[in-house]
Protein backbone atom coordinates (compact mmCIF):
# COMPACT_ATOMS: atom_id res chain seq x y z
CA UNK A 1 0.00 0.00 0.00
CA UNK A 2 1.19 3.65 -0.46
CA UNK A 3 2.30 5.52 2.51
CA UNK A 4 1.86 8.63 3.95
CA UNK A 5 5.09 10.62 5.02
CA UNK A 6 4.73 13.83 7.49
CA UNK A 7 7.25 16.47 7.96
CA UNK A 8 8.37 15.29 11.08
CA UNK A 9 9.62 12.08 9.94
CA UNK A 10 11.08 13.41 6.89
CA UNK A 11 13.48 15.68 9.00
CA UNK A 12 14.05 12.69 11.54
CA UNK A 13 15.17 10.35 8.99
CA UNK A 14 18.21 10.89 7.34
CA UNK A 15 16.89 8.59 4.55
CA UNK A 16 14.10 10.21 3.78
CA UNK A 17 15.80 13.74 4.14
CA UNK A 18 18.24 13.24 1.70
CA UNK A 19 15.38 12.82 -1.06
CA UNK A 20 14.75 16.56 -0.85
CA UNK A 21 16.58 19.37 -1.27
CA UNK A 22 15.87 22.85 0.30
CA UNK A 23 15.64 26.42 -1.28
CA UNK A 24 15.33 29.78 0.42
CA UNK A 25 13.64 33.26 -0.18
CA UNK A 26 15.57 34.62 2.69
CA UNK A 27 14.59 38.01 2.35
CA UNK A 28 10.95 36.75 2.97
CA UNK A 29 12.12 33.85 4.87
CA UNK A 30 10.07 31.48 3.11
CA UNK A 31 11.71 27.75 2.27
CA UNK A 32 10.92 25.66 0.04
CA UNK A 33 11.28 21.45 -0.02
CA UNK A 34 11.64 20.13 -3.44
CA UNK A 35 11.73 16.38 -4.03
CA UNK A 36 14.08 14.90 -6.12
CA UNK A 37 14.09 10.89 -6.18
CA UNK A 38 11.45 9.34 -8.85
CA UNK A 39 8.23 9.72 -9.09
CA UNK A 40 5.31 8.58 -10.13
CA UNK A 41 2.91 11.84 -10.84
CA UNK A 42 -0.92 12.35 -12.36
CA UNK A 43 -1.50 15.61 -14.67
CA UNK A 44 -4.24 16.74 -12.73
CA UNK A 45 -3.44 16.55 -8.77
CA UNK A 46 0.29 17.26 -9.29
CA UNK A 47 0.55 14.66 -6.01
CA UNK A 48 3.77 12.84 -6.34
CA UNK A 49 4.05 9.21 -5.48
CA UNK A 50 7.89 8.10 -4.91
CA UNK A 51 9.35 4.88 -6.41
CA UNK A 52 9.04 3.33 -3.14
CA UNK A 53 5.51 3.99 -2.74
CA UNK A 54 5.75 6.98 -0.06
CA UNK A 55 3.49 10.26 -0.42
CA UNK A 56 4.10 13.88 1.57
CA UNK A 57 0.42 15.10 1.64
CA UNK A 58 1.71 17.94 4.10
CA UNK A 59 3.82 19.26 1.06
CA UNK A 60 1.97 18.29 -2.10
CA UNK A 61 -1.81 18.54 -1.23
CA UNK A 62 -3.31 21.94 -2.40
CA UNK A 63 -5.58 23.96 -0.41
CA UNK A 64 -8.81 23.58 -2.36
CA UNK A 65 -8.21 20.24 -4.30
CA UNK A 66 -10.79 17.59 -4.85
CA UNK A 67 -9.83 14.79 -2.02
CA UNK A 68 -7.03 12.59 -2.45
CA UNK A 69 -8.05 10.16 -0.73
CA UNK A 70 -8.41 7.48 -3.50
CA UNK A 71 -4.37 7.22 -3.56
CA UNK A 72 -4.41 5.39 -0.37
CA UNK A 73 -6.83 2.48 -1.25
CA UNK A 74 -6.03 -0.96 -2.46
CA UNK A 75 -7.84 -0.54 -5.84
CA UNK A 76 -5.25 2.58 -6.36
CA UNK A 77 -2.06 0.60 -5.68
CA UNK A 78 -3.35 -2.54 -7.28
CA UNK A 79 -4.16 -0.25 -10.51
CA UNK A 80 -0.74 1.69 -9.93
CA UNK A 81 1.45 -1.88 -9.49
CA UNK A 82 -0.39 -3.23 -13.04
CA UNK A 83 0.35 -0.15 -15.08
CA UNK A 84 3.18 1.42 -13.62
CA UNK A 85 5.34 -0.13 -16.40
CA UNK A 86 3.53 1.21 -19.04
CA UNK A 87 3.84 4.73 -18.42
CA UNK A 88 5.68 7.42 -20.57
CA UNK A 89 8.98 8.77 -18.61
CA UNK A 90 9.51 11.96 -18.75
CA UNK A 91 13.56 13.09 -17.24
CA UNK A 92 15.28 16.11 -16.62
CA UNK A 93 12.47 18.31 -15.71
CA UNK A 94 11.50 20.84 -13.20
CA UNK A 95 7.94 20.46 -12.27
CA UNK A 96 6.19 23.34 -12.30
CA UNK A 97 2.84 22.47 -13.44
CA UNK A 98 -0.33 24.19 -14.81
CA UNK A 99 -4.25 23.09 -14.29
CA UNK A 100 -5.65 20.81 -16.49
CA UNK A 101 -8.35 22.77 -17.50
CA UNK A 102 -6.10 25.64 -17.79
CA UNK A 103 -7.75 27.95 -14.64
CA UNK A 104 -6.30 30.73 -13.96
CA UNK A 105 -6.55 31.05 -10.18
CA UNK A 106 -4.92 27.46 -9.48
CA UNK A 107 -2.08 28.74 -12.46
CA UNK A 108 -1.51 31.79 -10.29
CA UNK A 109 -1.85 30.67 -7.04
CA UNK A 110 -1.00 27.54 -6.77
CA UNK A 111 1.53 26.86 -9.19
CA UNK A 112 3.10 30.08 -10.38
CA UNK A 113 4.92 30.95 -6.56
CA UNK A 114 6.76 27.93 -7.22
CA UNK A 115 8.86 29.64 -9.78
CA UNK A 116 11.00 31.53 -7.57
CA UNK A 117 12.50 28.57 -5.68
CA UNK A 118 14.44 28.17 -9.10
CA UNK A 119 18.37 28.35 -8.34
CA UNK A 120 19.61 27.18 -11.31
CA UNK A 121 20.11 29.28 -14.53
CA UNK A 122 19.27 26.69 -16.85
CA UNK A 123 16.15 24.46 -16.42
CA UNK A 124 13.47 22.45 -18.80
CA UNK A 125 10.45 23.42 -16.95
CA UNK A 126 7.09 21.03 -17.15
CA UNK A 127 3.42 22.58 -17.31
CA UNK A 128 0.43 20.57 -19.04
CA UNK A 129 -0.14 21.29 -22.66
CA UNK A 130 -2.83 22.97 -21.90
CA UNK A 131 -1.44 26.17 -20.39
CA UNK A 132 -2.25 29.33 -22.03
CA UNK A 133 0.19 30.65 -24.32
CA UNK A 134 0.05 34.12 -22.22
CA UNK A 135 0.73 32.73 -18.87
CA UNK A 136 3.90 30.54 -20.76
CA UNK A 137 4.72 34.30 -21.82
CA UNK A 138 4.56 35.33 -18.30
CA UNK A 139 6.15 32.10 -17.08
CA UNK A 140 9.37 33.04 -19.55
CA UNK A 141 9.36 36.74 -18.49
CA UNK A 142 10.56 36.10 -15.11
CA UNK A 143 12.46 33.60 -15.53
CA UNK A 144 14.08 36.28 -18.29
CA UNK A 145 14.47 38.79 -15.63
CA UNK A 146 16.17 36.37 -12.61
CA UNK A 147 18.29 35.46 -16.02
CA UNK A 148 16.88 31.77 -16.10
CA UNK A 149 17.47 30.24 -19.72
CA UNK A 150 14.16 28.03 -20.14
CA UNK A 151 12.63 25.65 -22.29
CA UNK A 152 9.16 23.92 -21.58
CA UNK A 153 8.49 19.87 -21.44
CA UNK A 154 4.79 19.06 -22.08
CA UNK A 155 2.39 16.51 -20.29
CA UNK A 156 -0.52 15.82 -20.98
CA UNK A 157 -4.06 14.22 -19.28
CA UNK A 158 -2.47 11.08 -17.57
CA UNK A 159 0.28 9.12 -15.28
CA UNK A 160 4.04 9.63 -15.60
CA UNK A 161 7.10 8.62 -14.61
CA UNK A 162 9.60 11.34 -13.67
CA UNK A 163 13.54 10.66 -13.30
CA UNK A 164 16.37 12.80 -13.26
CA UNK A 165 13.55 15.26 -12.25
CA UNK A 166 12.01 17.84 -9.26
CA UNK A 167 9.08 18.95 -7.98
CA UNK A 168 8.63 21.81 -5.33
CA UNK A 169 5.97 21.70 -2.67
CA UNK A 170 2.78 23.40 -2.82
CA UNK A 171 1.99 26.40 -0.38
CA UNK A 172 -0.92 27.48 1.36
CA UNK A 173 -3.02 30.81 0.02
CA UNK A 174 -1.59 32.73 2.00
CA UNK A 175 1.65 32.08 2.03
CA UNK A 176 1.65 31.80 -1.90
CA UNK A 177 0.18 35.22 -2.33
CA UNK A 178 2.68 36.80 0.37
CA UNK A 179 5.41 35.22 -2.16
CA UNK A 180 3.97 37.08 -5.38
CA UNK A 181 3.25 40.19 -3.47
CA UNK A 182 6.93 40.44 -2.71
CA UNK A 183 7.95 40.09 -6.28
CA UNK A 184 5.20 41.77 -8.40
CA UNK A 185 5.18 44.47 -5.96
CA UNK A 186 8.74 45.43 -7.22
CA UNK A 187 7.87 44.12 -10.80
CA UNK A 188 4.65 46.30 -11.72
CA UNK A 189 5.47 49.75 -10.83
CA UNK A 190 7.70 49.63 -14.16
CA UNK A 191 5.28 47.64 -16.16
CA UNK A 192 3.58 49.63 -19.11
CA UNK A 193 -0.25 49.57 -19.62
CA UNK A 194 -2.99 51.85 -20.68
CA UNK A 195 -4.72 54.06 -18.19
CA UNK A 196 -7.69 53.00 -17.64
CA UNK A 197 -8.80 55.38 -14.33
CA UNK A 198 -9.89 54.25 -11.20
CA UNK A 199 -13.23 52.71 -11.73
CA UNK A 200 -12.94 49.54 -14.00
CA UNK A 201 -15.86 46.41 -14.98
CA UNK A 202 -13.90 43.17 -16.06
CA UNK A 203 -15.72 41.32 -18.32
CA UNK A 204 -16.18 37.64 -18.68
CA UNK A 205 -17.42 37.80 -22.17
CA UNK A 206 -15.32 35.33 -23.70
CA UNK A 207 -15.98 31.97 -20.74
CA UNK A 208 -17.67 29.15 -21.16
CA UNK A 209 -20.06 29.78 -17.77
CA UNK A 210 -20.46 32.59 -15.65
CA UNK A 211 -21.49 34.53 -18.20
CA UNK A 212 -23.44 38.03 -17.79
CA UNK A 213 -26.25 37.49 -20.23
CA UNK A 214 -27.62 41.25 -19.61
CA UNK A 215 -24.18 42.34 -20.03
CA UNK A 216 -25.07 45.50 -22.24
CA UNK A 217 -27.27 46.94 -19.83
CA UNK A 218 -24.87 46.60 -17.16
CA UNK A 219 -21.92 48.27 -19.04
CA UNK A 220 -24.36 51.06 -20.31
CA UNK A 221 -25.18 51.66 -16.40
CA UNK A 222 -21.78 51.61 -15.24
CA UNK A 223 -20.36 53.90 -18.10
CA UNK A 224 -22.59 56.38 -17.24
CA UNK A 225 -21.08 56.41 -13.37
CA UNK A 226 -17.36 56.48 -15.38
CA UNK A 227 -16.28 52.85 -15.35
CA UNK A 228 -13.82 51.67 -17.78
CA UNK A 229 -14.68 48.73 -19.24
CA UNK A 230 -12.07 45.79 -19.30
CA UNK A 231 -11.71 42.54 -21.24
CA UNK A 232 -8.42 40.73 -19.73
CA UNK A 233 -8.05 38.72 -22.54
CA UNK A 234 -7.16 41.33 -24.99
CA UNK A 235 -3.76 41.94 -22.89
CA UNK A 236 -0.59 39.61 -21.56
CA UNK A 237 -0.97 38.95 -18.21
CA UNK A 238 1.50 41.25 -16.81
CA UNK A 239 -0.43 44.30 -18.17
CA UNK A 240 -3.91 42.74 -16.74
CA UNK A 241 -1.99 42.74 -13.30
CA UNK A 242 -0.74 46.40 -13.49
CA UNK A 243 -4.37 47.11 -15.16
CA UNK A 244 -5.53 45.34 -11.24
CA UNK A 245 -2.76 47.50 -9.66
CA UNK A 246 -4.09 51.45 -10.84
CA UNK A 247 -7.48 50.40 -9.78
CA UNK A 248 -9.19 51.89 -6.71
CA UNK A 249 -12.58 50.40 -7.71
CA UNK A 250 -13.72 46.79 -9.76
CA UNK A 251 -16.76 45.39 -10.63
CA UNK A 252 -16.17 41.99 -11.36
CA UNK A 253 -18.32 39.00 -12.25
CA UNK A 254 -16.96 35.77 -10.18
CA UNK A 255 -14.24 34.43 -11.94
CA UNK A 256 -10.22 33.75 -12.14
CA UNK A 257 -9.58 37.48 -13.42
CA UNK A 258 -10.29 38.40 -9.47
CA UNK A 259 -7.01 36.85 -8.61
CA UNK A 260 -5.43 39.76 -9.98
CA UNK A 261 -7.20 41.65 -6.66
CA UNK A 262 -3.99 40.24 -4.82
CA UNK A 263 -1.78 43.08 -6.76
CA UNK A 264 -4.21 45.91 -5.94
CA UNK A 265 -3.71 48.72 -3.14
CA UNK A 266 -4.69 48.17 0.17
CA UNK A 267 -8.28 49.58 0.93
CA UNK A 268 -8.96 49.29 -2.85
CA UNK A 269 -12.94 48.56 -3.26
CA UNK A 270 -13.62 45.00 -4.71
CA UNK A 271 -17.41 44.02 -6.00
CA UNK A 272 -17.74 40.55 -6.84
CA UNK A 273 -20.93 39.45 -8.91
CA UNK A 274 -22.23 36.27 -7.97
CA UNK A 275 -24.52 33.21 -7.70
CA UNK A 276 -25.68 31.58 -4.73
CA UNK A 277 -23.27 28.90 -3.47
CA UNK A 278 -25.33 26.56 -1.67
CA UNK A 279 -23.99 23.16 -2.38
CA UNK A 280 -21.73 21.35 0.13
CA UNK A 281 -18.82 21.49 -2.45
CA UNK A 282 -19.50 24.75 -3.07
CA UNK A 283 -18.03 26.30 0.03
CA UNK A 284 -14.46 26.78 -0.71
CA UNK A 285 -14.97 28.11 -4.31
CA UNK A 286 -17.62 30.69 -2.22
CA UNK A 287 -15.40 32.36 -0.40
CA UNK A 288 -11.90 32.27 -2.95
CA UNK A 289 -12.03 35.89 -3.59
CA UNK A 290 -13.33 36.96 -0.06
CA UNK A 291 -9.54 35.35 1.49
CA UNK A 292 -8.07 37.01 -1.16
CA UNK A 293 -9.07 40.09 -0.50
CA UNK A 294 -8.89 40.14 3.55
CA UNK A 295 -5.29 38.73 2.41
CA UNK A 296 -4.11 41.75 0.90
CA UNK A 297 -6.77 44.01 2.65
CA UNK A 298 -9.55 45.00 0.71
CA UNK A 299 -12.51 46.47 1.04
CA UNK A 300 -14.54 43.19 -0.34
CA UNK A 301 -18.35 43.78 -1.17
CA UNK A 302 -20.73 40.94 -3.03
CA UNK A 303 -23.58 41.50 -4.99
CA UNK A 304 -26.17 38.23 -5.61
CA UNK A 305 -27.02 37.15 -9.15
CA UNK A 306 -29.89 34.96 -10.39
CA UNK A 307 -28.36 32.26 -13.00
CA UNK A 308 -29.44 30.58 -16.08
CA UNK A 309 -28.45 26.98 -17.55
CA UNK A 310 -26.00 27.06 -19.66
CA UNK A 311 -27.36 25.93 -23.22
CA UNK A 312 -24.11 23.54 -24.19
CA UNK A 313 -20.84 23.43 -21.73
CA UNK A 314 -17.63 23.01 -23.77
CA UNK A 315 -15.72 20.05 -24.51
CA UNK A 316 -12.67 20.75 -21.68
CA UNK A 317 -15.50 21.21 -18.84
CA UNK A 318 -16.74 18.28 -19.70
CA UNK A 319 -13.87 16.73 -19.37
CA UNK A 320 -13.04 17.51 -16.29
CA UNK A 321 -16.47 18.22 -14.37
CA UNK A 322 -18.31 15.17 -12.66
CA UNK A 323 -21.91 15.78 -14.72
CA UNK A 324 -23.33 16.08 -11.85
CA UNK A 325 -21.49 19.51 -10.63
CA UNK A 326 -21.81 20.34 -14.14
CA UNK A 327 -26.02 20.07 -14.21
CA UNK A 328 -26.39 21.29 -10.45
CA UNK A 329 -23.98 23.75 -9.52
CA UNK A 330 -24.29 27.65 -9.90
CA UNK A 331 -20.66 27.40 -10.43
CA UNK A 332 -20.97 26.20 -13.87
CA UNK A 333 -24.57 28.36 -14.56
CA UNK A 334 -24.38 32.00 -16.73
CA UNK A 335 -25.85 35.09 -14.50
CA UNK A 336 -28.27 37.79 -15.27
CA UNK A 337 -27.87 41.03 -12.99
CA UNK A 338 -30.26 43.22 -11.59
CA UNK A 339 -29.23 46.17 -13.08
CA UNK A 340 -30.88 48.58 -11.38
CA UNK A 341 -29.59 47.43 -7.89
CA UNK A 342 -25.81 47.64 -8.95
CA UNK A 343 -27.16 50.98 -10.14
CA UNK A 344 -28.06 52.02 -6.79
CA UNK A 345 -24.94 50.33 -4.99
CA UNK A 346 -22.76 51.73 -7.17
CA UNK A 347 -23.77 55.00 -6.11
CA UNK A 348 -23.60 54.36 -2.58
CA UNK A 349 -19.32 54.03 -2.92
CA UNK A 350 -17.08 56.54 -2.62
CA UNK A 351 -13.85 56.40 -3.56
CA UNK A 352 -10.95 59.53 -3.79
CA UNK A 353 -10.54 60.03 -7.44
Amino acid sequence: MIKDINNFEITKNESLKSQFSFANLREIDQECNILNQEFYLDSFNYFPISSNFNTFSMLFKRDDENSIDHFYTQKFYNNLIDKKNEFKQIKNSFVLGSSAADNYFSNLIHFFPRIFFVNEKKINILIHRNLSNKFRNLIKTICQMREIDVTFNFIDDGFYLFNNSVIPQFFNIKKSVYILKFFFDKILPNVKAPDFGSKIYIRRENANYRKILNEADLIKKLRLNGFEIINPQHFEILVQMKIFYNAKLIISPYGSNLSNIIFCKKGTKIVELSPEFSKPYEKKISTRYKLLSDIVDLDFNKVKVDTVDVDKHSDLTKKHINVKILNNSNYYKNMIVKVGEIDKFINSLQIDN
